[in-house]
Formats: structure tokens, C-alpha cells, sequence
């Protein structure tokens, strides 16, 4: 097994664990050492059979920074040079004139920012490189030094690694997804890193977490601009939403950045999957009240549901409500989207979803639509003094996998629930949820903190 230094990015750490686990499922990748992944720390000496299962992983992941191919773990640098010396191979196998190489440092736990060039020097004084030439920008062997500290003050490393780059994982993906950059953005749009994190939780793939795989059909209900089928059709997925918002379906109203107005022409959900060349992968936008289950054929197929629900933080859970009939030449509010019909024109009022229902109906459509072993993930908010599990969401054909939590405020966070069918539902089988007082959340959220 080989040894290999995993460095994990210090945000999301609740979800660290779980994308780590479903990308090993998902390619079968073989590890040891992986239950010490914790929350508290960001550094891990895990042993991987194979550079190629190393790469694989950094393929997918969003929460690994990188990792590096281990030469030496030492406690102190006096430690370092002596084995060093004691083992002259480790760096002649670097020090070769065919081969450029550049030497990074990394310092992680520590507080006070340290000065890398004066490390890097220190390192290659007493560390002297005689044959092999200096390349910064694409040297052949990226080697790393790297500080783990134990406490943010300390002035001395508890480890001190030397090794050789082996990969970066696809932080990259949340600079590319960028919503400053990104055509059309909404008021609940989501952080990117927290959307591919959360595509990361689904694929049909039996008893395991694991991502969305090409050519996976993803429905979200709830699709918004399209912030959480973006991600699945980066990975190969096609996806598909409902909106019940017509302004928002149709990218109509005011714009959402502050001072720009109203919305462009040019923007719209196509434009966002045209933006990231995905535009292939985008089946279809219905502007369709999610509540209404009727709208699906009974021989629908989903292999995942995404769903990032409102609960009246920016935007209220809104569902529609009997049909009426006016006039055809009454005024009808575009807002509301409509049809007409035996020359009279229907429309839908809407009213305000209780959130237990709205949660209630997703696994519900989730049980009814979803293949065998298909996966749902959608965001839960939590009051905080109501919380404990036996309170989320039941289906008794639904399994919950995965259960991640997003601090938010001290009374309230979020958790990014994750949910594996397990077979079809029977007759009268419906989703039970606890009455938690999460309908409240948006008051609870907004309670000044007493004194």
C-alpha cells in the first residue's frame, strides 16, 4: 500500500467524510485508514493500493485540496535532514539533470502566516539539489513541504512531510460555477462548492453513497435558476426541473445583483448550462407546481432528485390552489402562469406551502418516481432545541444514508439529508414527519438573540 498525505480544505467539514466515501464507492477504490477522517483535523496519512486510485479520487473531489506521495514523516526537521542523510535515495531520485522540479510549502493549523521562501531556503541549504534544474511554472516533479501544526499558536510543527505531488482535487469546479460570473443567478441560487457536494451523494448504485454517473436522469423539483442540476450535467447527467415561480422559470422581474434592474434577454437557465457547454445535457424546464405528483407517468424513471426546498428565509414555499375562471377579457396577473381553455382562461392561485407538507410531498414523489436504489438529497432546515433524527422525514420506502449539517445561526442550521429507495412504496404508504415547529423556521431565524 502506498502512503499518501490527503490534505482536506477546512470548509464544509461535516461533509467531508460522505463525498469521500461516495467517491471510493463509486470507484471502488480501496483504502486503509480512512475511518481516522475527522472534523477537527485537515491532514491524513491514508494507503491507497495504486496511483491511479489516488487520481481517481482527486478526479471527483471538491473538499481535498491535494495530495502528496510521502517520502519522509518526520517530527521535527532535525528529524527530516537525518533521515534524509540516512537515506541519500530519497532525494536522488528527484535530483536528476532530465528532470525540472519546483519546491512548494504548505503550512496547515497554524495561525500566523509563515514566510514559504524562507522555509523553501532553509529546506534546500541543508538539502542541496546538484543536478536537477529549477522549473516554477511546469517543473516534472512538484515536491511539497508541509507543516502540520497541532494548535493555531504553536511556533514548532507537530509533522513535518516531504513528498512528491501526486494531484489537486476539483476545487476549481466552485471558482468555474462562480455566481458573480454566472449568466442568470436568483435570490436562493446555490453556493457551488455546497452543489457539487451535494451531487457528489447521488447515483444509483446499490447500498453505497456515490455521484451522479453519465447519462443519469436528474430531476430537481424545486430547480430555481438550475444552481443544483448545473453540477450533475457537469458530470454527464441529464437533468430536468420544475419551477413553480413563472418570472423565475422564464428569467422575467428584477434582476437579483443589486443595482442591475431588471433582467437581461440574454438571461435564462438554458444560458447557464450554454455558459459551462452543458446546454446537451439540459432536457427540459416545466413551469409545474411540484406538489402536483399527477404530472408524472406512473413509468417515470429518475436515478436521482436533487432539491434545495424554500423555507421562507428569501423565498416562500408557495403551492397552487384550485383552478378559477374569469372572463376572458378580465385582467389575469402574469405572475401567476395560466391557459385558456374553452375561451376562458384558468389560472392558478397559490398559497403558502407548510413546510412540513412540502418535505412530506418530496419523498413522497421521491418513493413514487425514483428507480430502486435511486437517491434523493434535498436541504432541511433545523431549529435547533427541536432537533434529533427521529424527527426527519420518514418514508417506508426511503432509507436515510446520509445526514450533514451546515451551521447557520445558534438557534438554527441545515442539513443536507440523503435518502436511498430501498423498494416500491405499497398502497397508502405516505412519508410521516414529526411536527418540530419547522414552519417557524424563518421567525426563528430572524428572533433577535436575547441578552
Amino acid at each position: 500500500m502506498i502512503p499518501v498525505l490527503v490534505i482536506f480544505s477546512q470548509s464544509h467539514v461535516d461533509f467531508r467524510k460522505p463525498e469521500f466515501d461516495a467517491i471510493c464507492s463509486m470507484f471502488s477504490i480501496e483504502v486503509n485508514g480512512s475511518d481516522s477522517i475527522n472534523q477537527e483535523s485537515h491532514v491524513f496519512v491514508l494507503h491507497f493500493e495504486s496511483y491511479l486510485e489516488v487520481s481517481k479520487l482527486l478526479s471527483r473531489s471538491i473538499l481535498i485540496k491535494f495530495a502528496i506521495d510521502i517520502s519522509i514523516e518526520s517530527e521535527s526537521y532535525d528529524n527530516l535532514y537525518q533521515k534524509i542523510n540516512e537515506n541519500p535515495e530519497i532525494i536522488e531520485k528527484f535530483d536528476v539533470p532530465e528532470k525540472s522540479f519546483a519546491l512548494r510549502f504548505f503550512a496547515i493549523g497554524r495561525k500566523k502566516k509563515l514566510d514559504s521562501m524562507e522555509r523553501i531556503k532553509l529546506f534546500l541549504d541543508a538539502v542541496p539539489f546538484k543536478n536537477a534544474p529549477i522549473s516554477l511554472q511546469s517543473p516534472q516533479n512538484e515536491l511539497y513541504l508541509v507543516e502540520e501544526y497541532e494548535n493555531p499558536t504553536d511556533t514548532s510543527p507537530k509533522k513535518v512531510y516531504f513528498g512528491k505531488l501526486i494531484g489537486e482535487g476539483r476545487s476549481e469546479l466552485k471558482t468555474k460555477y462562480n455566481l458573480r460570473e454566472r449568466c442568470y443567478i436568483g435570490n436562493t441560487t446555490m453556493d457551488p462548492e455546497l452543489s457539487f457536494i451535494q451531487v457528489r451523494l447521488l447515483k444509483h448504485f446499490p447500498a453505497n453513497l456515490a455521484m451522479v454517473q453519465p447519462r443519469n436522469l436528474v430531476l430537481d423539483p424545486f430547480v430555481g435558476t438550475g444552481g443544483l442540476i448545473l453540477p450533475a450535467a457537469e458530470f454527464g447527467g441529464f437533468v430536468m426541473g420544475t419551477e413553480i415561480n413563472y418570472q423565475t422559470a422564464r428569467a422575467k422581474g428584477r434582476s437579483s445583483r443589486q443595482g442591475v434592474g431588471e433582467r437581461d434577454e440574454s438571461e435564462s437557465i438554458k444560458a447557464n448550462f450554454e455558459q459551462y457547454h452543458t446546454e446537451d445535457k439540459l432536457l427540459s424546464i416545466l413551469i409545474a407546481d411540484s406538489s402536483k405528483h399527477g404530472i408524472w407517468s406512473l413509468n417515470a424513471q429518475f436515478d436521482a432528485i436533487v432539491a434545495d426546498p424554500p423555507y421562507g428565509v428569501r423565498e416562500k414555499a408557495r403551492k397552487t390552489v384550485k383552478n378559477k375562471e374569469v372572463a376572458k377579457d378580465v385582467y389575469v396577473d402574469r405572475t401567476d402562469y395560466f391557459h385558456i381553455s374553452n375561451f376562458r382562461i384558468q389560472y392558478q392561485q397559490k398559497e403558502e406551502y407548510d413546510l412540513e407538507s412540502a418535505f412530506s410531498d418530496l419523498l413522497n414523489l421521491s418513493a413514487r418516481i425514483l428507480v430502486k436504489n435511486g437517491r434523493i438529497s434535498f436541504w432541511y432546515p433545523v431549529i435547533l432545541e427541536n432537533y434529533c433524527d427521529e424527527n426527519l422525514p420518514n418514508h417506508p420506502a426511503m432509507k436515510l444514508i446520509s445526514n450533514c449539517e451546515q451551521p447557520l445561526t445558534r438557534k438554527t442550521s441545515r442539513r443536507l439529508l440523503t435518502y436511498r429507495k430501498i423498494r416500491e412504496p405499497v398502497e397508502d404508504e405516505v412519508c410521516e414527519i414529526q411536527k418540530t415547529g419547522v414552519s417557524h423556521y424563518r421567525s426563528v431565524l430572524f428572533t433577535p438573540n436575547k441578552a
